[in-house]
């Protein structure tokens, strides 16, 4: 029997598009018991990537406001890379191109502010105040992760599980044929939290590239459910759907990171393999490429499982969780 009537949970994020529908999962979800959001450098720099965690905060309003912290300005060992080409300048749908009626800006100026702690020590400290307990869901590259487990491996490794949005067991990448965005950016975090110990639940292409939201099902809801969080997500999803439609002849977007929060709410939703897995950290044309050995092995002494790898998921079951949680309290 778990000692907290609801699972405490951080959520580590690069504040982009599908990070930000994810984050608005879990405000809303009564299981879970959001203590704070750290935050890294990905789809856009971490100050701007903060910015939009405080953003989706202030949207959604929920009566327990999570401490949101900034984490690693860059990669591990390498230069910064981003994806404002696909979530928009300000990693976020670029809000600031909207306004009301009567000229005033949609999103106006932010009134939160992040906390002044550092991210890495917020998740070690919550490692050690919540221990097994304690679920982290990473939604963008495995920096602030992987730096907790080289300041302080044995206090992170109390962590009862950390859900992956990242890697492609059996699939191509979607960064380049090898590999998947998170672990493209940080393979070198990825490959050491690979490493940590920690039971880890890798949510990778091979599902979540089976959960679609088409922007006609996406509009049809935010007819019906007039709010600022529907109207909030049509806003931020357009580059992001466009971007989709012009490369994937597919006017919508896949929810890569919703899906990583849908497993931590309800690991039901998928069917796993445990594998072992590491990230490729050398690779000229395969950088970032998560490689799990497939083979049936009689002796796994030498490599024992390390992930528990995604390769099936109930979409249809999710999708309905997505909505039930994606509505607004206003």
């Amino acid at each position: 029997m778990t000692k907290y009537q609801k699972r405490p949970l951080i959520i580590d994020t690069d504040g982009g598009v599908d990070d930000a529908l994810a984050m608005i999962m879990a405000l809303n979800c009564d299981q879970l018991d959001l203590k704070a959001i750290t935050v890294v450098a990905g789809n856009i720099d971490v100050d701007q990537a903060t910015n939009n965690v405080l953003r989706v905060i202030e949207i959604v309003q929920p009566q327990q406001l999570p401490l949101v912290a900034k984490g690693a300005k860059k990669p591990l060992l390498r230069p910064p890379l981003n994806a404002a080409g696909i979530h928009g300048a300000d990693g976020l749908g670029e809000l600031s191109q909207f306004k009301n009626a009567d000229g005033s800006p949609r999103y106006p100026q932010l009134t939160l502010e992040p906390s002044s702690e550092d991210a890495i020590n917020v998740l070690l400290q919550a490692a050690q105040e919540y221990g097994s307990e304690l679920t982290i869901v990473t939604l963008g590259p495995l920096t602030n992760i992987a730096t907790a487990l080289q300041r302080d491996r044995t206090t992170l490794q109390k962590v009862g599980r950390i859900v992956i949005m990242g890697g492609a067991v059996k699939v191509s990448g979607n960064i380049s044929p090898a590999a998947e965005f998170n672990f493209f950016v940080d393979p070198d975090a990825a490959q050491v939290v690979m490493e940590s110990g920690i039971p880890l639940t890798v949510v990778g292409l091979d599902v979540t590239m089976k959960v679609t939201l088409p922007l006609q099902d996406l509009e049809n809801y935010a007819q019906k459910q007039s709010s600022l969080v529907s109207q909030f997500m049509i806003d931020c999803t357009g580059i992001y759907m466009a971007f989709y439609r012009d490369n994937e002849d597919f006017f919508g977007c896949y929810l890569h990171d919703p899906l990583a929060m849908g497993v931590a709410i309800d690991p039901s939703l998928v069917s796993t393999e445990s594998v072992y897995m590491v990230v490729e950290t050398e690779g000229r044309f395969t950088s970032g490429m998560s490689l799990a050995d497939l083979r049936a092995r009689r002796d796994e002494s030498t490599f024992p499982p390390n992930v528990d790898a995604c390769l099936g998921v109930d979409s249809d079951r999710f999708m309905k969780l997505f909505y039930s949680l994606v509505h607004s309290r206003d």
